[in-house]
């Protein structure tokens, strides 16, 4: 039996097949924008995302709203100090009954010992003069011999560098990479060393590693004065 399909009957059914392929056509590409089964689905990723849907950054590394969290930097001097400070233009240097004095006016920059002939008042006259500011560390100690554990250091050079006499015989280099804080047990103190090379005693701990402090900022340990057996004025410095 044949069936005769006249224009507008004909022209109804072109329209309605065409209409299922275009439906047909748009839930294939929507099936193909799916992602695959088990995969998350992508997400637009915050400001400072390494990619689309990524993490966000760590605060401080890129965030929009990240605040960057940084240690404290370590002190570059011993806090609080404890300084002289003097004007080196008028630095002076007197003598009586074994001790050289270093003055400034009447303020007293340091005390050293020595015979009324030794260059001791001329080399802490030099060294003065080649700063501004006379700092120590542990200068209230009351152990029997005090002086032993008061560690000197000095601040703020006046740009003068006037020769300081015989300082090839007062100065020995060390390691300052390899410093070292040792308890010296007994009660005795702390010291600070390079190796064996003992650089100075100290009375408290926090004493010693404030004078590590320092002698890593240089590469050469000096003494001034007469050392003596009676609790001697020495003056330590480093270059």
């Amino acid at each position: 039996m044949s069936i005769r399909i006249t224009g507008s009957l004909a022209t109804v059914l072109t329209v309605g097949v065409l209409a299922l392929g275009a439906m047909a056509g748009c839930t294939s590409s929507s099936k193909d924008a799916l992602p695959a089964p088990g995969l998350p689905t992508p997400t637009a990723g915050p400001t400072g995302s390494p990619e689309p849907g990524g993490p966000p950054n760590p605060p401080g590394e890129g965030s929009a709203t990240g605040t960057a969290t940084r240690s404290p930097a370590p002190p570059a001097w011993p806090s609080p100090e404890n300084c002289i400070s003097y004007n080196p233009a008028n630095v002076t240097v007197n003598y009586e009954a074994g001790i050289h004095s270093v003055n400034d006016g009447n303020k007293v920059i340091m005390r050293l010992a020595g015979g009324p002939g030794d260059e001791v008042g001329q080399k802490g006259l030099a060294l003065a003069q080649r700063y501004r500011k006379h700092c120590f560390l542990g200068r209230d100690n009351t152990r029997e011999e005090n002086n032993a554990y008061i560690f000197d250091y000095w601040r703020d050079p006046s740009g003068q560098k006037p020769t300081i006499p015989g300082q090839e015989d007062d100065c020995s280099g060390y390691d300052r990479t390899n410093l070292t804080v040792e308890d010296m047990g007994g009660g005795d103190g702390w010291r600070v060393k390079d190796h064996d090379h003992i650089l100075h005693l100290f009375d408290n701990e926090s004493d010693a590693r404030n004078g590590k402090l320092v002698l890593a900022k240089y590469r050469t340990i000096c003494y001034i004065g007469d050392a003596g057996d009676d609790n001697p004025n020495v003056v330590s410095y480093s270059l």
